[in-house]
């Protein structure tokens, strides 16, 4: 069984700036990722999302960037092991990663962990996934090119994807349950700007239809309607991913996300937790930075335990 200073599971920004600095620290750790090398939330990243709050770069595209951050680790020798992690444990005060076939031992751990996407609470929903019911619009939309769809969510993500799909030529409009947008300003002018009409105050009840999407049935102010439509793009917001954080005995708030200090340390001793899975703020330069921090802390901790040693 392999032995690691330390495990970092998940190769988002918050897990893939940790590695960067544990490399940097000379530990002997181990990076984790189920999914792609340098993977986040497809909603962050796709290539019609331009970055625009990352210091250094005025603009660029979210998969753009994550190709830089994978550039970074590779120059300094960093690779992912794309091994999923079933579960974890303590044992004698050694933390035990079971993956698909091994398991290796880790003094240290940092859940980088992220978030998934909310579903959509409508039942018969499933029969419609991948045909005419998307979380994501790249390159599903393509499909949907002068034709009728809804987005449901008018928060940044649902805005920049019905900015998206308007720009490709679809008939959209918006869904939103508040009164309200809760996006950008640019993105709500840009709304404005586009004619594309949004629907506040609203949620879908229902979807019509037998193996294809016909129509949605939509409680409103003006009460229930039913609207023809192709296609649904959902963007109502994520869950947090913590399975491994409940192993472990993790404290969670009353969302789901992992409590931390300020040096995002968790309740339970050697494990850390950085990014989105710790509900905070949710940008990319944020989640760089607690990565950095819990790194910084791990790193603290074994210098002054090797010295005892």
């Amino acid at each position: 069984m392999k032995k690691y200073d330390l495990a970092i599971i998940g190769a988002g920004p918050a897990g893939m700036s940790a590695a960067l600095n544990a490399k940097n620290d000379n530990l002997k750790f181990i990076l984790y990722e189920a999914k792609e090398a340098g993977w986040f939330p497809r909603v962050s990243v796709d290539s019609h999302y331009t970055v625009d709050n990352y210091l250094g770069f005025s603009a660029i595209s979210g998969s753009e960037l994550i190709k830089k951050f994978r550039k970074h680790l590779t120059r300094n020798k960093i690779f992912v092991d794309n091994n999923c992690v079933h579960n974890a444990r303590l044992e004698k005060n050694k933390f035990i990663m079971t993956l698909t076939d091994k398991e290796i031992i880790a003094d240290l751990v940092i859940l980088c962990t992220g978030t998934y996407q909310k579903k959509l609470g409508v039942s018969e929903i499933d029969k419609f996934l991948g045909k005419s019911v998307f979380y994501y619009c790249v390159p599903d939309g393509n499909q949907f090119i002068n034709k009728k769809v809804f987005v449901v969510g008018g928060r940044n993500t649902g805005a920049v994807t019905a900015i998206y799909l308007k720009n490709i030529g679809c008939d959209v409009e918006i869904i939103e349950k508040d009164p309200q947008l809760n996006c950008k300003d640019k993105y709500g002018e840009k709304i404005t700007d586009l004619s594309i009409p949004v629907r506040t105050s609203s949620q879908i009840i229902s979807l019509n239809g037998d193996e294809i999407l016909e129509g949605i049935n939509v409680k409103g102010p003006e009460g229930l309607e039913t609207l023809v439509t192709d296609g649904i793009f959902v963007c109502i917001g994520l869950n947090p991913n913590n399975d491994l954080a409940k192993k472990l005995n993790v404290e969670l708030d009353k969302w789901g996300y992992v409590k931390v200090d300020n040096n995002m340390a968790t309740n339970v001793a050697g494990v850390y937790a950085a990014g989105d899975i710790t509900g905070n703020l949710k940008q990319i330069s944020v989640a760089v930075g607690q990565g950095s921090i819990a790194e910084y802390n791990i790193n603290k901790f074994l210098r002054e335990k090797w010295k005892k040693e």
